[in-house]
């Protein structure tokens, strides 16, 4: 049974470690930095896959937040109203990676035995359509992740860690549950890599460097390099077809020549 009560539990010395980030486009500049002491924190959405076509991907997401936040609601109202709708896409949307050579990558470290385990605001409804994702690309986290175990971390908005991946939720911060996370399972790295399309997620987790854990943030900026997928026009015209989702290519063509459901 997990102590939810000795938040702290395993930082009894806490002391200020060595924190840094980088910014890359490349997973192979991340490489040299892990070691068998390390952990990597992967996270999902524009950093380890992105959908294949515009209806569902997370700038798809993003966009749809945006649109009823300029209507008067706040973030998390927005998120509250729009999260419906991105669950019931990920039941159908296929996804990519970013790098044909991430995938790869995280084998590799997982043959060494590294800490690999995924770390997404997603929200745990979306946890078992994630999981699906994951697997598409021929992958698992829970090879060598740090728990096997299903569990929550007490936090304002609901968080799940399950199939090696812990859902922190959109409306909660990654550095703020990360170490709740570790006292749960009663573990404390020597080394973390956390690897995120966003800065401001990686800088978050900079906190690490407080308990004594060396921190090394990537801000992997391979989204903003690759073909744009997501498209306004695509993805409201994509919606109509929503039980088989359809690639942009195929949208494109219909568009083109006035074919509509």
């Amino acid at each position: 049974m997990f102590n939810i009560f000795i938040l702290f539990g395993v930082f009894l010395v806490p002391f200020i470690s060595e924190a840094k980030i980088i910014e890359t486009a490349k997973i192979a500049e991340v490489i040299p930095l892990i070691d068998a002491e390390t952990w990597f924190l992967v996270d999902l959405d524009n950093t380890f896959f992105e959908a294949k076509q515009a209806l569902g991907h997370a700038n798809w997401f993003y966009d749809e937040v945006q649109q009823r936040m300029q209507y008067g609601m706040t973030r998390e109202e927005a998120i509250q109203d729009a999260y419906p709708l991105f669950i019931k896409t990920q039941k159908v949307c296929p996804v990519k990676p970013l790098e044909q050579d991430f995938v790869s990558a995280l084998i590799a470290f997982q043959n060494e035995g590294v800490v690999v385990m995924g770390l997404t605001h997603r929200q745990p409804s979306v946890a078992d359509s994630t999981l699906r994702q994951v697997a598409s690309l021929k992958f698992d986290f829970l090879i060598t992740a740090p728990s096997k175990e299903t569990f929550s971390v007490p936090a304002k908005n609901p968080t799940l860690y399950t199939g090696g991946v812990f859902f922190v939720g959109d409306c909660n911060k990654k550095g703020e549950l990360f170490l709740p996370f570790l006292s749960i399972i009663d573990q404390k790295p020597k080394k973390i890599v956390f690897i995120d399309d966003k800065r401001k997620n990686v800088e978050e987790m900079e906190i690490l460097s407080s308990m004594g854990i060396e921190y090394i943030g990537v801000h992997y900026t391979a989204i903003e390099e690759a073909k744009p997928i997501y498209s306004h026009e695509l993805a409201e015209f994509q919606y109509k077809f929503l039980d088989q989702i359809m690639s942009n290519e195929a949208a494109q063509v219909l568009i083109d020549h006035h074919i509509e459901q």
